[in-house]
């Protein structure tokens, strides 16, 4: 219910200061579990992703220090978050995230590892592809556009661009099928980019 009143209340939000479009969030399989991989530019983009899939609930790896903001990192836990420690491995983030998908949640991830304002797509981390391999879990590509631009008092447009799911299938070189997901997913985040008509 919380999660529900707040996505409300944030596309609306988003709507009237930003003029949010979502293209493709058919795309989203209704049940099942589903890792959504997108871009990184902006504090704002777990907002933007969680309102661009208002058909199912969006849990998401956050960084561990905004777990430790008052009152905000007890509402962000609250709304399905769970804490990783930035280039480590976390692997207690990885047992959080494999149970969320064991319960057939969805999981947002941004494989790049670090926030850029460049608007470019640039190469991911594996841990998404990893964690699709080990889980089964069907990955959801998705190109958020505008939010590099975002600064205070500007607006400009922000539009989500969803793609069709893709299943990562493990085999025994379990190393090269790492590989060749994360290349995959890399080359339909620059599919949906180069849709979005590039920086947006």
């Amino acid at each position: 219910m919380l999660y529900r009143i707040c996505r409300a209340i944030l596309v609306g939000f988003l709507r009237v200061c930003y003029r949010f479009q979502v293209f493709g969030a058919e795309h989203l399989p209704p049940t099942g579990p589903v890792i959504v991989v997108s871009n990184h530019a902006n504090f704002i983009d777990p907002i933007v992703v969680g309102c661009s899939l208002h058909q199912r609930q969006v849990c998401f790896m956050a960084k561990e220090e905004l777990f430790r903001i008052p009152l905000f990192g007890g509402l962000i836990r609250r709304l399905g978050a769970f804490p990783v420690k930035r280039g480590t491995g976390d692997r207690g983030a990885f047992r959080a995230a494999r149970s969320a998908l064991a319960a057939s949640k969805v999981v947002g991830m941004f494989p790049e590892g670090t926030r850029y304002r460049d608007g470019k797509i640039h190469p991911l981390k594996p841990g998404a592809a990893l964690l699709a391999v080990e889980s089964g879990a069907l990955v959801l590509p998705m190109v958020i556009t505008g939010t590099h631009r975002l600064k205070p008092f500007r607006f400009p447009r922000i539009k989500a661009y969803v793609g069709p799911a893709i299943k990562l299938e493990a085999t025994a070189d379990k190393k090269g099928m790492v590989r060749q997901g994360t290349d995959q997913i890399y080359t339909r985040l620059i599919e949906l980019w180069e849709k979005s008509g590039g920086s947006g």
